[in-house]
């Protein structure tokens, strides 16, 4: 079954229950990001202060959006109208409508009373004992880490020429060289450009495979129930913090707290609805 089917069905079963506030602003990146070079996030944000990020280093999709937002004032936007657009093959309005995705998905933990910060591991992922780790998308400070460690890295990066060559890693275009692993880390960029189907088949089931970064801050099930074994997202708890970082161009991560949500430690979408009825 293709993975955008979920993520559909999901967005119809929140639409039932909730009226979701309206997309207030999104958020983008001072200038524009140098692809290859740079990873670089937008945030949607709803007018109850729900905060949605998503990946703009993808294609078109920085330009994209600023265009789309400059003709609709960023204001008066339906959040479950957006949200349709992930699995988009226009990149841009995949990333879009995943951090809409995202953004109702904190709406939702919300309205539950769910405190995902609360309830996760809180371990950062890279702390797990693992010999050889698979890595979805090049993140350097990660590797750095892993490499540290004596652990090897085999890296699945569309753009190759990101991972510097002196690192002695594996590098690989194809997630075929994953089933070697013992585990993987995975970008959840893969949501917008919808590589998460390929990546899990050649996983296979047998290793396991965690979405992480702040564009995985939506709710888990569809990945879930695909047999996902983590996510990590981010929750923005002030947005007028995460707008003056944004503005001057300065890092925004300490306006994010980070948590890891696993199939033990999540009640499930249908939970999260039942209370907020």
């Amino acid at each position: 079954m293709n993975w955008i089917h979920p993520y559909r069905a999901l967005i119809e079963r929140i639409e039932a229950v909730l009226k979701a506030p309206a997309i207030k602003e999104v958020l983008l990146p001072a200038a524009a990001p140098l692809i290859g070079e740079s990873d670089e996030f937008g945030f949607v944000v709803l007018e109850d202060g729900s905060v949605g990020p998503f990946y703009v280093c993808l294609g078109d999709t920085y330009v994209s959006v600023a265009e789309f937002m400059s003709r609709q004032d960023g204001r008066g936007l339906d959040t479950i109208s957006v949200a349709r657009g992930v699995g988009s093959a226009r990149l841009a309005e995949s990333a879009l409508g995943l951090g809409a995705f995202n953004a109702l998905s904190q709406h939702l933990m919300r309205c539950a009373g769910f405190d995902p910060k609360a309830v996760g591991k809180g371990a950062e992922a890279e702390e797990k004992a693992a010999l050889h780790v698979g890595m979805v998308g090049y993140f350097r400070p990660l590797m750095e880490r892993l490499l540290a460690r004596g652990v090897r890295v085999t890296v699945i990066e569309k753009l190759p020429q990101r991972v510097p060559a002196d690192r002695g890693v594996e590098v690989f275009t194809s997630p075929a060289a994953l089933a070697g692993c013992d585990r993987v880390l995975c970008t959840a960029s893969v949501l917008i450009n919808g590589s998460i189907d390929s990546i899990l088949a050649a996983c296979g089931g047998r290793v396991p495979v965690e979405v992480i970064g702040p564009s995985a801050s939506g709710l888990p099930d569809p990945l879930f129930e695909r047999g996902v074994a983590s996510m990590g997202g981010v929750v923005i708890e002030d947005v007028a913090r995460l707008k003056e970082a944004m503005a001057e161009g300065e890092s925004w991560g300490a306006v994010g707290r980070k948590y890891q949500l696993t199939p033990a430690c999540y009640p499930g979408a249908a939970e999260l609805i039942a209370r907020c009825r």
